[in-house]
C-alpha cells in the first residue's frame, strides 16, 4: 500500500495537550488509570474543557504506553459505567484491511460489544 511508505502518514501518538494535562494530573492524583479517567470523564468542567479543545489543534507527540493506557482506561471505564454494548468498532475500508477489520471483530466479541 502506498499509504505505509507516505511521508504525509502519522506515525506516532498524539493527544490533544489540554486533555494530556489534565491525565497526567488525574493520573498522578489517582494512581489508577481508570479511576483517573473517571475523574476527568465525571467533573463536568473537565469534560467540557478537553471537548472544547477539538478541532483546534494543539496536538501534542506522546508515548505508545501514554496512548494506550488512555485508551485502555477509557474503554474499561466505558464498559463497567455503560456495559460493553457501548463499545463500537468501526473500520473505514475492510476490504482492503481484513486483517485490521478482523482483529477489531474479535476484540469486540471478546469484551461483549
Amino acid at each position: 500500500s502506498w499509504y505505509t511508505y507516505s511521508p504525509v502518514r502519522v506515525k506516532y501518538p498524539y493527544m490533544r495537550g489540554t486533555l494530556l494535562e489534565m491525565w497526567r494530573e488525574a493520573l498522578s492524583g489517582h494512581g489508577d488509570p481508570v479511576a483517573a479517567w473517571e475523574s476527568i470523564s465525571e467533573n463536568p468542567e473537565r469534560r467540557e474543557r478537553y471537548r472544547k479543545a477539538r478541532g483546534k489543534g494543539g496536538l501534542v507527540r506522546v508515548s505508545w504506553e501514554e496512548a494506550t493506557a488512555l485508551i485502555a482506561a477509557a474503554l474499561v471505564y466505558t464498559i463497567k459505567r455503560y456495559g460493553p454494548d457501548r463499545i463500537f468498532g468501526f473500520s473505514p475500508i475492510p476490504a482492503m484491511s481484513m486483517v485490521c477489520y478482523a482483529s477489531g471483530a474479535r476484540y469486540l466479541s471478546l469484551i461483549g460489544g
